[in-house]
């Protein structure tokens, strides 16, 4: 897959498209149905397949106070759609003057002239461009005499609920490590910078922490203890991740992410690492001193171990 980022950069598409356009935070099943629909048309049609995204959230430029949590920091979004298969990836840098451009000008400059598209993938509810004039109807009545041909592909469900990033948003505040999974297709998984904290993991509880920022402000899960994996590079390591404020100190103001890898002390301090949570194995606790934390973190220790091995999942 090639990445073009700026609608400026978009030079060597010649033949027929078929296109999706999205913000597709947290890539759920729903946005990988619409993605995959535009590479099996592609393919149809002997042409290739584009998919157009926006970087930042829209709703970052236009209602600031509106704005969700990220779900997934770009460059992992990026790594999930090329899983899908299109060839080519276009981020499209969000301003105002995207926001204000008219539907029509979207379709013949971006979609027609730029991208040559022939078909059009989206969600039923989709909309763009002014006052989101742009839904499926206008695509239609618009688009079809330009020859461009809009899919709109339909809602899909899970136990009635229909699919969407702000239902993945609210599975991962309750801690639903499941439920993500089963809106996405994957474990939760976020990307973050390892920096100094107050160094109590090694020192005074004599359990090693990496602290860990995410990149962009992701949205991480309810505070509590969980069990998942974080990359090291190319090393996949099993760890513990203790998300909260650490009410056992009392002097933490806001959420932190603490990861203890098992069976590894190497400084890596600096480095982006990758998370992923598979099982939440308990709410965040104050204790009444040092020694029944230091217990209970290495209960948690000893319960990852287990489910990671599978005998509890």
């Amino acid at each position: 897959m090639e990445i073009i980022r700026g609608i400026e950069n978009i030079n060597h598409i010649d033949g027929p498209s078929a296109v999706t356009v999205g913000v597709f935070d947290g890539v759920h099943i729903g946005h990988q149905a619409i993605i995959k629909k535009a590479v099996e048309l592609a393919r149809d049609i002997s042409g290739k397949s584009v998919v157009v995204t926006f970087e930042p959230h829209p709703l970052a430029i236009v209602r600031p106070e509106s704005q969700p949590p990220l779900l997934l920091a770009t460059d992992l979004k990026v790594a999930y759609i090329e899983e899908l298969g299109p060839d080519y990836l276009l981020i499209i840098p969000f301003t105002l003057s995207i926001a204000n451009m008219e539907a029509e000008k979207f379709v013949n400059y971006i979609l027609l002239e730029k991208l040559n598209a022939r078909y059009i993938v989206v969600g039923e509810d989709f909309s763009f461009g002014k006052g989101r004039r742009g839904d499926v109807a206008f695509l239609r009545s618009y688009g079809k005499p330009k020859g461009l041909n809009v899919i709109a592909i339909p809602h899909i469900k899970k136990d009635d609920i229909i699919i969407s990033s702000t239902e993945v948003r609210e599975k991962l505040k309750k801690g639903d490590i499941q439920g993500v999974r089963q809106l996405t297709g994957r474990y939760p998984r976020f990307r973050g910078k390892v920096v100094r904290g107050f160094g109590r993991g090694g020192s005074v509880v004599g359990i090693p922490t990496a602290n860990i920022e995410t990149l962009y402000g992701e949205l991480v899960p309810k505070a509590g203890v969980y069990a998942g994996y974080v990359w090291v590079g190319y090393d996949h390591l099993p760890c513990v991740i203790d998300i909260g404020l650490s009410p056992t100190f009392g002097d933490v103001k806001n959420t932190e992410i603490h990861v203890h890898i098992l069976g590894f002390n190497k400084d890596i301090y600096g480095k982006t690492l990758d998370v992923e949570l598979k099982a939440r194995l308990r709410d965040e606790t104050s204790f009444k001193d040092i020694e029944e934390l230091k217990e209970h973190i290495r209960s948690d220790i000893r319960r990852a171990r287990e489910v990671l091995a599978g005998e509890a999942l």
